[in-house]
């Protein structure tokens, strides 16, 4: 397989940033595009050269020539035109989160083995050296006996549509498209790249609330109505005592609050500068990520206390990937998520070496779910309530300008 041959559903916000980083991968070719915007639609094709536009995703996946879908659309409709791409034989690859529910990705999962096809879902923060240098450390017994995780996200005004215009859609805090908020939206980065350091433990249960308090400007919300969660806090509690807590906020009046960390009791690592943007492929102009004027380079501190003396260690994640880069060429298709499916689907990683986001990405909608689940029922939560209570929430049927659109589930 020379080139894989690419189709993209959804044009909007995120699409710019994966085409982006597919413009930068010489063995791709992205061939048609779908989105129900008819006039979104033609001016994406315009910008970026293609010719192959539908307005219905049928006919896109009717193409005998696409190898590959990427899914950029909104949460509630990953699961059916996933799975639409997968029953047409399509690998599959998708934005986070996985799904908006747990029982929806589950579903995911489960049809990607029975159709033989590949899939993966867009979790950037598990692809750069903050992540394999962690992970390296705790399979190796740097940090000793984990005991506690801390999973950390703010933005002090900064919820999609709101309080951040730049194009995002009404689509990001409603109930019926994007289904949650803060926790499913950004959260994911986060949670999934701490459980696949510590190895992914078992889930027990899980405590926590989600909340939606912060005052909104009328003349952003227009007609709309804000339906998700701003801010998700809680505390999960893992088999073999492991603890993780957890805050994520769109929005909360607080400037800081504080680093995510995992600890261990000969050692604890500090996550600084999640990537939460998708790499230096997905960068432009100085390659380096930075919002408002500071720089979000991912950097990892480790801290430890031996013989009497307490001791900190800057590992230089920039410098160190530079290294990387420069030295090891072999390591290329693990600094990017596209570049990691695009190697998987070429059969240069297989299942046992690749980086298994579907599985990572249940897990962490396991626990977020969970967390908002808890918020609802005033209590908490055990691993096994949450499946059993878990429901599909995507969506069956889509209004347009040009008709219904209906998804088979």
């Amino acid at each position: 397989m020379d080139k894989i041959r690419v189709g993209i559903i959804g044009t909007g916000l995120i699409s710019n940033r994966h085409m982006i980083v597919w413009s930068k991968i010489p063995e791709v070719e992205v061939v048609a595009a779908c989105d129900i915007d008819e006039k979104r639609l033609a001016a994406w094709g315009e910008k970026y050269g293609i010719k192959n536009l539908y307005r219905d995703y049928k006919d896109l996946l009717a193409r005998d020539d696409i190898d590959a879908v990427d899914v950029c659309v909104h949460n509630n409709l990953h699961m059916p035109l996933s799975l639409a791409v997968m029953k047409a034989g399509k690998h599959c690859y998708c934005e986070k989160p996985m799904a908006g529910t747990w029982a929806d990705a589950k579903k995911m999962l489960d049809s990607a083995k029975e159709l033989g096809v590949k899939l993966s879902i867009q979790i950037s923060s598990l692809f750069n050296l903050q992540t394999r240098v962690a992970k390296e450390m705790v399979d190796n017994g740097e940090l000793g006996k984990i005991y506690h995780i801390r999973s950390t996200g703010e933005r002090r005004l900064g919820r999609p549509g709101l309080d951040m215009a730049m194009g995002f859609s009404p689509h990001f805090f409603s109930a019926e498209y994007a289904g949650r908020g803060a926790l499913f939206d950004m959260g994911v980065y986060h949670i999934s790249q701490l459980l696949y350091v510590a190895g992914l433990p078992e889930l027990e249960s899980v405590y926590g609330a989600v909340y939606q308090e912060m005052d909104i400007n009328k003349a952003a919300l227009k007609d709309n109505k804000f339906e998700v969660e701003e801010l998700g806090v809680g505390m999960a509690k893992y088999k073999g005592g492991i603890t993780m807590d957890i805050i994520e906020s769109w929005a909360i009046n607080m400037d800081h609050l504080g680093p995510t960390f995992i600890a261990g009791n000969k050692g604890g690592l500090k996550f600084v500068n999640v990537d939460a943007w998708g790499g230096p492929l997905a960068l432009e102009g100085s390659g380096r990520a930075a919002m408002m004027g500071q720089d979000y380079t991912p950097k990892l501190f480790f801290y430890g206390y031996k013989n009497d003396r307490l001791y900190d260690t800057d590992l230089l994640i920039p410098m160190n990937s530079r290294f990387d880069d420069q030295f090891h060429p072999e390591l290329r298709a693990y600094t990017d998520n596209h570049l990691h499916w695009i190697a998987y689907l070429k059969g240069e990683l297989s299942d046992a070496s690749r980086y298994d986001t579907p599985r990572i990405a249940l897990e962490t909608m396991l626990v977020s779910e969970g967390l908002c689940l808890s918020g609802e029922l005033g209590r908490s939560v055990t691993a096994d309530e949450i499946k059993s209570m878990s429901k599909s929430t995507s969506v069956r049927k889509q209004e347009t300008d040009w008709g219904v659109l209906e998804y088979e589930l």
